[in-house]
């Protein structure tokens, strides 16, 4: 699922999407579901090598707290 958000925000160029991207995940995904994701992109998970580069950069974003504030107050709709 993660590689499947990447690619919907790599249209808007690396960093702007890894911002938005760890918008997404702190915005929308249940805190176990972002532990989860941690542990599989850590070096020793399994899963670099498989993992979008934009879902590693927005994972990242996220955990530095560089997230777009103003996108994650927006209300959601649903």
């Amino acid at each position: 699922m993660g590689n499947d958000i990447a690619r919907q925000f790599a249209h808007l160029g690396a960093e702007a999407a890894a911002v938005q991207i760890g918008t997404h995940l702190e915005k929308f995904w249940d805190p176990r579901m972002r532990r989860r994701l941690h542990d599989l992109l850590a070096p020793d998970g399994g899963y670099t090598d498989q993992a979008d580069p934009l879902l590693v950069a927005g994972l990242r974003r996220l955990e530095a707290d560089a997230t777009d504030d103003a996108e994650r107050r927006k209300a959601t709709g649903g």
